[in-house]
């Protein structure tokens, strides 16, 4: 054999372990996905404006109401074109697949950069994508019905392109219409986008002026026709300049700035904070490439917008999930660092090797910890949810492994039984808005948490931050003034045993709660009711306030078993 042909077997070679690697890793995060099997509410409120919008009803939360209650945009119209396209299919599942296929192109992309710029086909090109094919939070918001993977596939592949177009001076283009993709998924995009361009200016401002001027002007036209008729569009249609959610989330004083800062802080501290010290330590290598700096600003710049806005209230840390692939590439390289650096100086014995690899297994270990650990250690896990008075992960009471998945099929349940007996069009107020609404086909929701619900978004809190992100407004006046018919109280009440008013007095937890507790005209007007829904399991009795004068309920429907299709 030749040495061309030697030479041309080798590349071959690298390029079939390469690609094996990769399919390695996407198939262990696909199980660790489908494993988890995680299910979120919010996720059924993206399904809630999906549906409306297939049936012809516009992308909206209740039919006739124009409110932006998503800030998600391109993973609406892409649910809707699914569903449109495969009507006999579950949204859930197309969702699931979606999100799955999204985290392993992350994953993929991730190790295609590694292989990029370390220029080597070693075990560290792929660290990180492993590390990305355990990552919790990755794992269960592949499954969790939003954006997730889809944004954070998005927010990876426009730094890819901007990095590649730095070293090799190609596919300019792809930078503008990768960050305009992003920002449709999520406007958060913008900020990274700025980001980019400052960036590029510290970077040719001094060495090409007119090279700079160019191609900041193409990246701006290029953004502008892409994203400029899609924000003319919501704003003419929502009349905002920014989503409802934006409004019933973030509001003003400080206190959520502390949330924000914790927030991260929590981050780091769960998912082990000595993971994180190798990439500091690779900030302080004057030997660095420009794209470890750019990277570290993008990951600056998106922590600083998170105290902004006080985090988020979600499970397993979805607003850093977005980011998580920069993360973790300089995770990487702060560990090849360390394993480099200790040979260069002649320190690369048994010890220090040792050290490295143990470092490197706490981190999978940490990186894991919060889906792998409840599913391998259920009893270990086990935490007690009051409100229900349930443990989860269930262990042999139920076989729920994440309480969002309960409180899912619990809404499913009461939808249920609303849809089998209210009156067509009857106007339901719930705190939890995503199933509810997602399972009732006749009725309209009003959210009393005020992300699909105009009023509520805009009302005042000077305590936001002072609890849970997006939990924080509500206007019980408001909602007796609307009328509704049924008001679910207690985070939808339907558990396995029945309330009373001074136990239901207990299970309130929201603004809107304790304000419609506290007036007496609510206590007037409506009245407590308790159906029993099965004679086991844990759905066995649905508590609610109905209007007075719409009489008796309907006693029972079938809720055994708790399977409504909505969780796994």
């Amino acid at each position: 054999m030749s040495a061309v042909e030697l030479k041309r077997w080798s590349y071959a070679n690298r390029k079939y372990l390469f690609a094996f690697s990769c399919l390695l890793l996407m198939a262990l995060f696909a199980a660790h996905s489908l494993a988890a099997g995680y299910s979120s509410d919010d996720g059924f409120i993206a399904f809630q404006y999906v549906k409306n919008l297939v049936q012809g009803n516009g992308p909206v939360y209740n039919v006739g109401e124009r409110v932006e209650g998503y800030n998600n945009f391109l993973w609406i119209i892409l649910l809707a074109g699914f569903a449109r396209v495969l009507p006999s299919i579950k949204l859930l599942y197309i969702s699931d697949v979606l999100g799955i296929a999204f985290g392993c192109l992350t994953i993929l992309l991730v190790c295609r950069f590694s292989r990029m710029v370390r220029n080597e086909d070693g075990p560290f090109v792929y660290l990180a994508g492993a590390l990305l094919a355990v990552h919790s939070g990755l794992a269960a918001w592949a499954m969790g019905g939003l954006e997730t993977t889809l944004f954070a596939m998005f927010v990876f592949a426009s730094a890819y392109a901007y990095v590649r177009f730095l070293r090799t001076n190609k596919g300019s283009l792809a930078v503008p219409v990768l960050f305009a993709f992003a920002t449709l998924t999520r406007p958060d995009a913008l900020l990274l986008f700025g980001v980019t361009l400052a960036h590029f200016t510290l970077f040719q401002l001094r060495s090409n002026r007119r090279l700079w001027l160019r191609t900041v002007f193409i990246w701006l036209i290029a953004f502008a026709a892409l994203y400029a008729p899609y924000y003319l569009w919501r704003f003419a249609y929502y009349g905002y300049p920014l989503p409802n959610t934006f409004y019933a989330k973030v509001g003003g004083g400080n206190l959520k700035y502390f949330r924000g800062l914790s927030y991260i802080t929590d981050y780091l501290k769960i998912y082990g904070v000595f993971v994180f010290i190798p990439p500091l330590l690779l900030l302080f290598n004057r030997k660095r490439t420009d794209w470890v700096d750019y990277f570290a600003l993008l990951i600056a710049a998106y922590f600083c917008y998170l105290i902004y806005v006080g985090g988020d209230g979600l499970a397993f840390f979805r607003f850093v999930v977005y980011i998580s692939p920069l993360i973790y590439v300089l995770v990487q390289e702060g560990f090849a660092n360390l394993y480099y650096g200790a040979k260069r100086l002649r320190v690369f014995n048994a010890v220090s090797r040792i050290a490295i690899a143990l470092s490197i297994i706490a981190a999978f270990a940490f990186t894991m910890r919060q889906t792998v650990f409840p599913i391998l250690f259920q009893s270990r896990e086990q935490w007690y949810e009051p409100q229900s008075q349930l443990y989860f992960p269930g262990g042999n009471n139920h076989s729920y492994l994440w309480f969002d998945n309960y409180f899912v099929d619990r809404q499913a349940i009461a939808a249920q039984w609303i849809e089998n007996n209210a009156r067509p069009g009857a106007l339901v107020a719930a705190t939890p808005a995503g199933s509810i609404a997602y399972n009732m086909k006749n009725h309209k929701v009003i959210d009393m948490l005020g992300l699909n619900d105009e009023h509520i978004a805009h009302t005042k809190n000077d305590r936001i931050g002072a609890g849970r992100a997006g939990h924080e407004k509500g206007d019980g006046k408001y909602v007796l003034q609307r009328s509704p018919d049924y008001i679910l109280m207690g985070n939808v009440a339907v558990f396995p045993f029945p309330l009373d008013e001074k136990t239901m007095e207990e299970k309130l937890r929201l603004k809107s709660e304790h304000e419609l507790w506290a007036d007496p005209e609510f206590h007037q007007k409506y009245e407590l009711h308790c159906v029993r829904l099965s004679d086991h399991g844990l759905f066995q009795y649905f508590s609610f306030f109905q209007k007075k004068e719409i009489g008796q309920p309907t006693q029972a429907i079938n809720a055994s078993g708790a399977n409504t299709g909505n969780s796994r």
